[in-house]
């Protein structure tokens, strides 16, 4: 097995050139190798100057008093937040009640095309339904002031995802996008909804 290198060594020894070409790239090898090392020992120090730096934040945090009181805050918050959303029964009710409302704040607008989607379960909430609506219209600067205005007043959760005002066959048209969160609760009078 050893004979095959018997040839290369014979060579090494009779010929410079080789001899410092070999320890060349044994050089660079060994140059490289070493920089390879302070790339890792600069990572590891900036991960671990990280670590420390959240650590103090960490203990800093820990070490306030007023958990208590933020948690009562924020149970505070959540159930406001939750009064301001729309109520219905069922997913379909849900859909009915929104589409009905933007029927009724549009009546007065040109409104060319309601399209409401069905409504959808939100992530990580399982009593809460999301409907989107798409409203499509000749722009008229009043009209769809003042339905921003009652998208804003609603006292339940209307947000405009997206309105894009355009102009079509020299004509000025709007299409908006409009989200709306429903809470589940069962026996929820279908009568006494905010509309």
């Amino acid at each position: 097995m050893f004979k095959i290198f018997i040839p290369l060594i014979t060579e090494l020894r009779n010929n410079t050139r080789l001899r410092l070409g070999v320890w060349f790239i044994i050089g660079l090898l060994f140059s490289y190798s070493i920089m390879l090392l302070n790339d890792y020992q600069v990572k590891k120090l900036q991960s671990y100057k990280n670590v420390v730096e959240r650590l103090s934040q960490l203990k800093t945090i820990a070490n306030q008093s007023q958990w208590t009181d933020r948690a009562i805050e924020i149970q505070q918050v959540r159930e406001q937040l939750q009064a301001k959303l729309w109520q219905a029964n069922t997913k379909g009710l849900a859909q009915a009640t929104f589409q009905q409302w933007l029927r009724t704040v549009s009546k007065q607008m040109d409104i060319k095309r309601l399209q409401v989607d069905p409504a959808l379960d939100v992530a990580k909430y399982t009593d809460t339904w999301q409907v989107t609506a798409k409203l499509r219209g000749q722009f008229n600067k009043q009209d769809l002031t003042e339905l921003l205005l009652k998208i804003a007043t609603h006292p339940s959760i209307v947000v405009t995802e997206m309105l894009d005002v355009y102009e079509s066959k020299d004509q000025l048209k709007f299409v908006i996008i409009l989200k709306s969160y429903f809470r589940k609760v069962p026996n929820f009078p279908v009568n006494d909804n905010k509309i």
